[in-house]
């Protein structure tokens, strides 16, 4: 189906929220882990790489791929939507990361202190941590450790870096030029409601809550 790409309009509007909701959310598992809540700053730090893979790369590519006229829109999302379900199937993301790859470009290694890939970590490890999280299911290692949360949401940081670089270097998206335009208001806004945090931190806030 062909997008409309111009500013204001639907898919614009769709790719700047997406990229705040990621951002957000990367934004609250920092706050959550400073706050003294491992287990939440865990889960949403997964959750904001989540949100970017499915809704700024996938989405876009799936929508156009799908043959449609515009009176088609529902049926050409519902099936866009069911093919981002089908990619992350059984929760492992192992092909969501075969479509960015095939898309964009291989991403390059990132390694863990030990020398493991950080994203085969992510997707053999802290995808299925963060789903015994949620669920509450009993494991033998008990909920995630302040310093586990940490080192996640470290990775998330590092990973949503090296999703918009791949991005905006590649310009194969299919929305690039208003991806770039979002990118750049999103950073704005973030960087605006940091130095907020900070300044307010500066001033004087409650201590961090402990346990």
């Amino acid at each position: 189906m062909e997008l409309d790409r111009r500013p204001g309009c639907f898919f614009d509007v769709t790719v700047r929220v997406a990229i705040k909701r990621s951002r957000d959310s990367a934004a609250e598992a920092r706050r959550l882990l400073e706050a003294g809540f491992p287990g939440p700053a865990y889960v949403w730090a997964v959750r904001s790489i989540e949100i970017f893979v499915k809704e700024v790369m996938l989405l876009p590519l799936f929508l156009i791929e799908i043959e449609g006229k515009p009176d088609e829109f529902d049926r050409v999302w519902g099936e866009a939507r069911q093919r981002i379900r089908d990619s992350f199937g059984s929760g492992r993301w192992d092909g969501a990361l075969r479509k960015v790859d095939e898309a964009f470009g291989p991403l390059a290694p990132m390694r863990t202190d030990d020398g493991k890939d950080v994203w085969s970590e992510w997707k053999s490890r802290v995808v299925p941590r963060r789903g015994d999280t949620v669920h509450g299911r009993p494991i033998e290692n008990g909920d995630p450790s302040p310093a586990e949360a940490a080192q996640v949401v470290q990775w998330a940081d590092q990973m949503m870096d090296q999703l918009t670089l791949r991005l905006i270097v590649t310009g194969t998206h299919p929305l690039h030029d208003l991806f770039v335009a979002a990118f750049d208001s999103a950073a704005e806004a973030y960087r605006a409601a940091e130095a907020a945090r900070v300044e307010q931190g500066a001033i004087g806030s409650a201590p961090p809550i402990s346990g």
